[in-house]
Order: C-alpha cells, then structure tokens, then sequence
C-alpha cells in the first residue's frame, strides 16, 4: 500500500527576523488522505528497528538495529542485506566484527551520501570492532571499514563532509579522518574545547564546525582553532542536543527532551521557538529539511513545519507509519522515507 505528503517547492525564508514562529504559525495544511509504502522484515529488511535512511536515484539504503545495512532497489523491488553476519564476498579473518566488504559493525546509526560512495557509521557496545567504513561501488571490493581510531571513535553517532576531511562523532569526542590518505588525523574532546564528549550532531558551515553534545552546542572556527561553548547563558534549556539542521540563514537545533532552539547570529545565542506544534512535547531525534519543509522527528511521531507560511503539521501512525517512535526521514523525487521502530515508510501525494 502507499500513502502521501504534498511537497511544495522551494521556499524564501526571508521571514525569519528572530520574533519566533507562534504568533504567526497555523496548525494543518497536509493534504490527507496520503499514500503510504511500508516496509518491514516481510518484505525484505534486515530490522525493523531503522536509525538511518539515504536515497540514490532508485536506491534506498537502511541503516538498522542489529541488521547492518539493507539496500532496497525500487526499480526491481529487490534487496540486498550487508551484515557483518552476511556472506562475505572475501574470506574471514575468523572474527565476524573483522569480515571484508561489510560495515564495521551490524548496528548503522548513520549513513551519509558522498560523491563516489556512501560512509556509514555503526554503534558497537563491546570492547573491539564498530566505527565507520564506506561502499564505494566503483571498487573490486566495493566495501572498507576503517579502525576506531585507537579506540576512540567506535560509537558512532554523527558525521559530516568538509572537502577532503570527514568529521566523526562519537561517545567520546570527535575524530578526523583525511579522505585522501584514508588516515585519522586528528581527534578532540572536551578538554580540547568540547561541550560534551557524547558528540550526537554536526554540522559544518564554511569556517564553522557545530557540534550538538550531552553538554550543549559547541562551535569550533576551523581557520582560528577557536573553540565556543553555548549553553543556558547562550539561550539553551536543554543541554543534551540530538540534531541540527541549516534551515535558510539559520541553524535549528533539536534537544532529546523536545525542544526546538534556532541560532540568531547577529546576538550570537541560540532561542527556543515557540510554536503550535501539536507533537512539540515529543522528544527529538533528528531534523531534516526537504523541499520547503522541515521534518522533526520526535518519539510521538513527526513534526512538519511549512517554512514558507510559518505552518505546522504532524504525521503520526494514525496516518501510516508503522510506529510513531521515528528515528530519521529522507528524501525521495516524489515522496519521503521515515524510519521507525517497527520498519519503513514512504509517504507521498496520492494521485
């Protein structure tokens, strides 16, 4: 079955002047009933527990819970599994955690597009294994993980592209890896200047390197290696940040118990927007921003904001996602992907 979101086109974001969006903000405008593709272990994922979703033409990656990767081609309605218990393509080193051409670990958290390949970070919760590794399908072997950095980047919560370096956030700081030389090349924590070591978002913006922690926003200005801590002073009630998103000139930032704080730079602080949003108590685990809208995605459901009439709405599992515990959403050409707990759906405009 399929089911639907009407996604309008680009929008100006000329609006936002730092006033907040309640005053202006009208709860509704979805056009219902919606089409809906659902997805499950029936039909061919690996977990229903789904943290990460990226899209490439036909091609829809999910990054589960203790089932590695599952690709879904639409086109041929065809899966294909990547697990570090799958079959390996090369031989073992007689360690599942350390098998060839699979990701570091079956526990995907994040999966991010890049040029000529696709890096995925796992979440591992023993003592060896987990970290990142990349597809790259141009490749004999198409698959390389990476170590965790001595140690130190092997719960992987968070990534971000910046040219030839890739910033990886984990448990305990954030690593560099140099794409070119495919090396670490640097690693930070709070004594370094972080706000908090559990590094949940990042967001790179020219010279600026934001990090959402378990201890607030940190800034880091790449070219000066000047370091900035944000917290209640700076306009955060919650200090545990889950996601962050550029939406126009702005940056939102998303907090694990809920709340939703936008970055004013001319004040140099971050502020709660106060809206009308139906799901606003819902605490939040990532922001996506998608044709004119952004995608709040929170433990009672999802949240949709029109940014170009200062609109709220919500998707829920009265609407057809499987759960109403969504984890990330993802665009597709005519439609988006939401993972949940309970499997995968793609909502679009019925026609």
């Amino acid at each position: 079955m399929k089911r639907a979101i009407f996604l309008w086109g680009a929008a100006l974001f000329s609006f936002f002047m730092g006033s907040g969006f309640g005053s202006f903000a009208e709860a509704g405008f979805l056009q219902r009933p919606f089409s809906v593709q659902q997805l499950t272990t029936k039909e061919g994922l690996s977990s229903e527990m789904i943290f990460a979703i990226a899209v490439q033409g036909e091609e829809v990656w999910f990054g589960t819970y203790a089932g590695g990767t599952t690709l879904y081609d639409r086109a041929k309605n065809a899966f294909k599994v990547y697990t570090t218990k799958g079959e390996p393509p090369e031989k073992d080193d007689g360690v599942a955690i350390k098998w060839k051409n699979h990701p570091a670990y079956n526990d995907v958290t994040i999966i991010l597009p890049d040029k000529d390949r696709l890096w995925f970070g796992t979440y591992f919760y023993g003592f060896g294994g987990g970290g990142i590794s990349y597809y790259n399908p141009k490749r004999k072997s198409p698959w390389r993980s990476f170590n965790t950095n001595n140690g130190v980047a092997k719960k992987i919560v968070s990534l971000a592209l910046d040219g030839d370096v890739l910033w990886v956030g984990s448990e305990r700081g954030i690593s560099v890896l140099d794409k070119k030389t495919e090396k670490w090349k640097a690693f930070y924590a709070v004594q370094d200047g972080l706000s908090g070591n559990f590094v949940n978002a990042l967001l790179v913006q020219g010279d600026a390197l934001w990090a959402g922690t378990n201890g607030g926003m940190t800034r880091l200005l790449k070219s000066r290696k000047q370091w900035k801590i944000y917290g209640e002073k700076e306009g955060l009630t919650d200090l545990e940040i889950k996601a962050l998103t550029p939406v126009g000139d702005r940056i939102w930032a998303g907090s694990v118990r809920g709340a939703l704080y936008e970055y004013d730079p001319a004040t140099d602080r971050w502020k709660t927007i106060e809206s009308t949003d139906p799901l606003k108590s819902g605490g939040i685990h990532s922001l996506a921003v998608i044709q004119g809208k952004v995608f709040v995605c929170r433990d009672n459901g999802v949240s949709v904001f029109e940014i170009a009439k200062g609109q709220w709405d919500s998707i829920t599992a009265a609407d057809g996602l499987p759960s109403n515990s969504v984890f990330c959403a993802a665009e597709d050409k005519d439609g988006v992907w939401f993972g949940t707990d309970q499997g995968a759906a793609r909502i679009s405009q019925r026609k």
